[in-house]
């Protein structure tokens, strides 16, 4: 397979930004910190508009205005409300799902607040979770997700009737729940970790639809313990019920652990995505195998199960017309965690995914040594996620692997927290993922077309050697018809905060907000082929 050269001309896909460009412009915002506080509105699987929640004024000493306002697909601006809320509330997570929108707000003092608005400004509901209930690890996760101005991301639409949320709870030594509520913020039902478990279990959600919620459970004896047991559940989003717990591998047989779900509705199907390993070895410490693709009935039961490995199999497409360089990196022990699944109209399946490993970090091991010099200590991380390259892998119908594509972009490295060292790396790719440390941006889809847009950050900031840096460079991956293309494309800005979001086929959204001037302006750039 050919290699993907990533220093395509520019004349192959470039922003143009047109004399009928479609914008609008907010002004006196006092504050709009980051991307989770806006977001599209989509319906029936198309974007058909945008919203934006900013803070707009402050009332008294206790209490503050915030705005949300609607835009169609062209930001023609078609609705607003407000919203009064106590000074100190801070928004973690706003979540639409088709229908209403879920304001998910965390008080110092008071706790958890979540409220339900639906697009006229109503508020249908809201839930109250004191703070002496919620569990420290959860607390942990939401103050460094405000102190960071990272992405907290633990709710997930539940079709266009509720929304589902992960969190961890009170156990005897480390649980985790995941509670249903509906539009009206009503619990509609909850399962978790029994209360008593001897064990530390946690859980990740990896698939959400209006049939099915998919989840990762991992299980040890202790936060020291280095053995982990991982397992997949599949429940029933209407009522919670456990529809199949499977088992991922044991040490006998080696185990498994999933990266990915799909749903294929097309064929009723649950496709499983991972990485697999030798029997007796450590999914904390030992290199995986290779990749799985594995397929469940929508019981849960195994129908078929593909093997890759990364010596015999996937090596052959990766080092082909790879340099001498890039070969040499190629063997480092990266693993990937996938963003997205695309399953073009010919059936074949597109996994976009992204390179990252484990590292010892060298400014934190500098911060501990130079503590313990001085007779005290460090809360610096010993150890970074180094993020490298995306990733495409291509599977025919069939699932058998036809490509494996490296496209390469300049490296970044993400801290971790201390005792992070010790999880397992596919808990650390969620990790990664729900901070923001990935580059990968969204996938815009043109479903009715066949055409997918990937788009992430790519930090080399140049097109070609010697030439001037842009302000952000963008990268591309075209998907058309079961066919795949690659490039970079130049974003420049005088804005200091700014980000991308999905826009109508052919189009991006880049929003820009001017702290000084208190003003938010929001745009569509054309993509021109």
């Amino acid at each position: 397979m050919k290699k993907i050269n990533l220093l395509l001309s520019a004349m192959a896909m470039v922003f143009s930004l047109t004399l009928f460009a479609q914008e609008a412009t907010i002004t006196n915002v006092l504050n709009l910190k980051s991307v989770k506080q806006s977001g599209q509105i989509i319906e029936n699987d198309k974007l058909v508009g945008y919203y934006v929640f900013y803070f707009k004024e402050k009332n008294d000493k206790k209490t503050a205005t915030y705005e949300v306002e609607f835009f169609d697909n062209n930001y023609n601006s078609i609705n607003s409300f407000e919203v009064t809320r106590p000074k100190k509330s801070y928004l973690l997570e706003m979540v639409y799902n088709g229908e209403v929108f879920m304001l998910f707000f965390y008080d110092r003092k008071t706790g958890y607040e979540f409220v339900s608005f639906d697009k006229t400004g109503k508020k249908l509901g809201n839930h109250l979770i004191p703070k002496k209930s919620i569990s420290s690890f959860d607390l942990q996760k939401s103050t460094v997700a405000l102190s960071s101005g990272t992405e907290n991301v633990t709710i997930y639409p539940l079709g266009n009737e509720g929304f589902v949320r992960q969190t961890y709870t009170k156990s005897k030594k480390v649980g985790y729940e995941f509670v249903a509520y509906d539009n009206e913020m009503n619990e509609l039902w909850s399962y978790g970790s029994p209360l008593s478990s001897k064990l530390i279990e946690t859980a990740e959600i990896s698939e959400v639809s209006d049939k099915f919620v998919t989840a990762t459970i991992y299980r040890k004896k202790g936060l020291m313990t280095k053995k982990m047991d991982l397992a997949f559940v599949i429940l029933d989003a209407k009522s919670g019920e456990l529809v199949s717990e499977m088992e991922m591998g044991n040490a006998d047989e080696g185990k498994e652990s999933v990266l990915k779900t799909y749903f294929d509705e097309a064929q009723e199907k649950i496709v499983l995505i991972g990485e697999f390993y030798k029997p007796g070895d450590d999914i904390l410490k030992d290199k995986s195998q290779g990749l799985f693709i594995k397929e469940l009935g929508e019981d849960g039961a195994e129908l078929t199960i593909n093997q890759y490995k990364w010596k015999g199999h996937i090596d052959k497409f990766k080092n082909e017309n790879l340099s001498e360089e890039d070969k040499k990196e190629a063997k480092a022990a990266f693993s990937i965690f996938f963003h997205d699944a695309i399953r073009s109209e010919n059936g074949n399946l597109f996994l976009i995914g992204e390179q990252f490993r484990k590292q010892l970090s060298a400014g934190g091991t500098a911060l501990n040594m130079l503590a313990a010099a001085s007779g005290g200590s460090s809360d610096a991380a010993a150890f970074e996620i180094r993020v490298s390259n995306m990733i495409v892998i291509e599977f025919d119908k069939k699932n058998n692997l036809v490509g494996f594509n490296v496209i390469k972009k300049k490296k970044t490295s993400v801290l971790l927290p201390e005792g992070a060292g010790l999880w397992g790396t596919a808990f650390l790719g969620y990790y990664i993922n729900s901070i923001g440390g990935f580059d990968y941006s969204f996938t815009s889809a043109d479903k009715n077309s066949d055409v997918y847009s990937v788009v992430y950050t790519d930090y080399n900031r140049k097109l070609e050697k010697g030439e001037k840096k842009s302000d952000k460079m963008l990268g591309i991956i075209q998907i058309e018809a079961g066919k795949m293309e690659a490039s970079r494309v130049p974003i420049n800005t005088n804005a200091k905060r700014w980000w991308i979001q999905p826009a109508k086929p052919g189009h991006i959204s880049i929003t820009e907000y001017y702290k000084k001037e208190k003003k938010l302006s929001m745009r569509l750039e054309q993509l021109t082929y």
